[in-house]
């Protein structure tokens, strides 16, 4: 089972990291027991999915359930963690939403130029296939040796030929 801290003096509660002092007033912290941690539901199974808000407000209940008649308990230092908290929430909400708002930039951008590329492909504008050939000057070149002046009307003006229908264009 995972342990979890609590401060008598701010109603702070955690994981215990590196030091066993509160980092909100530096109080030493005491151990949570796990009566009163499954009793608030705080940092149970289901505690990844809660949000933000459920989080506080578990913790709320447990420090108003247990400590707010306990003579070390300050509302002060408590009011200040909590704010605190809501503050860090809030600029961490804030940084997301902007990286959100940045990507989903950045994935319009993408697919702005990726529609731009497919607009310059050029299309039969008899069948609307993009299977075409560039008509080449070699190829106008034999025509015209081989039928002479008349071979070469016939590509006379024209850039692309349709793989699909034949049309010239």
């Amino acid at each position: 089972m995972d342990e979890v801290m609590y401060c008598e003096k701010c109603g702070h509660v955690g994981h215990i990291v590196f030091s066993k002092k509160c980092k909100n007033c530096g109080t030493k912290m005491k151990l949570l027991p796990e009566n009163l941690k499954y009793k608030y539901h705080i940092f149970v199974e289901d505690w990844v999915q809660t949000s933000d808000e459920e989080e506080l407000l578990r913790k709320e209940n447990f420090v108003m359930g247990e400590l707010k008649d306990n003579p070390l308990f300050s509302t002060e230092d408590y009011q200040k963690q909590v704010q605190k908290k809501i503050q860090i929430n809030q600029r961490l909400n804030d940084y997301e939403k902007r990286k959100l708002l940045e990507q989903q930039a950045k994935n319009l951008a993408r697919m702005q130029k990726k529609k731009d590329k497919q607009n310059c492909i050029p299309k039969c504008p008899i069948c609307g296939s993009t299977n075409i050939n560039k008509i080449t000057v070699g190829s106008r070149a034999v025509k015209t040796a081989v039928f002479g002046v008349v071979g070469a009307i016939d590509d006379a003006g024209k850039t692309w030929k349709c793989g699909n229908c034949g049309s010239k264009f």
